[in-house]
């Protein structure tokens, strides 16, 4: 495994370095990992199962899961020409494999948001603003149940559909972007976008907001909103 080198023994860390510090500083240091497909295995062994309401399908294989990651890429309708690392996108999607494999593939390139997908518009809409997000990334029946087309000119922020295959592994996925088309929306793919950049230990990767003992989720630091924001390898 490309990470089993953290498994001897680790020197305790300085009091000024907590142990995730300590761990990223470990894992830099060695030389063999500057991106989070780095750590990804290529064994055939299985990494991602179906659910039990589809257990005829086989699972997803490390090499398959690492393949997917290395050309997965996200495509827009104009809003932003291009998508690049520390965009945020926001994952409001159901749990299940294919949320598990966007988390992953999402969060190799850009600064993966993910959020409840049993939220409200208005909650949404307030996250997003907040996050500065750049992509919603929902399924087309979250995005119909919301009415995400709302956000997208108004926030210029992308909306983009997630659809699962129906056939192969366990949580792979394609993409297709909301675009205007004569002043009607309409979905439509485009599968030829050049991956971005992977992130590398300089880049965010993953953002997370908690909420506080008001109940309304916090986006910031301090001693009453708290927001996680891990470099692409630093604490995942």
């Amino acid at each position: 495994p490309p990470l089993s080198f953290i498994l001897v023994p680790l020197i305790s860390p300085p009091p000024e370095l907590s142990l995730g510090e300590h761990i990223t500083e470990t894992i830099e240091r060695s030389g063999s990992v500057s991106t989070l497909l780095d750590c990804l295995c290529t064994s055939d062994a299985p990494a991602l199962w179906s659910p039990e309401a589809d257990s005829c399908r086989p699972p997803l294989t490390h090499a398959a899961l690492r393949n997917f990651v290395s050309e997965f890429t996200i495509p827009t309708s104009g809003l932003h020409v291009r998508l690049v690392p520390n965009d945020r996108v926001m994952i409001v999607l159901p749990t299940g494999p294919e949320n598990a494999v966007a988390l992953l593939a999402v969060s190799a390139y850009h600064t993966c948001a993910p959020v409840n997908a049993a939220c409200t518009l208005e909650e949404l809409a307030r996250d997003a603003t907040r996050l500065r997000a750049k992509v919603i990334l929902a399924t087309p029946e979250v995005a119909d149940r919301l009415e995400l087309w709302r956000l997208r000119d108004e926030l210029r922020c992308e909306i983009v559909y997630l659809h699962a295959r129906s056939e192969g592994p366990a949580g792979q996925f394609d993409l297709s972007a909301l675009q205007d088309d004569d002043d009607d929306l309409v979905v439509v793919p485009r599968s030829t976008s050049r991956p971005s950049r992977l992130n590398t230990f300089q880049d965010q990767a993953l953002v997370l907001h908690t909420s506080g003992t008001s109940g309304m989720k916090k986006v910031g630091s301090g001693a009453l909103a708290k927001i996680l924001e891990m470099n692409a390898l630093g604490q995942l």
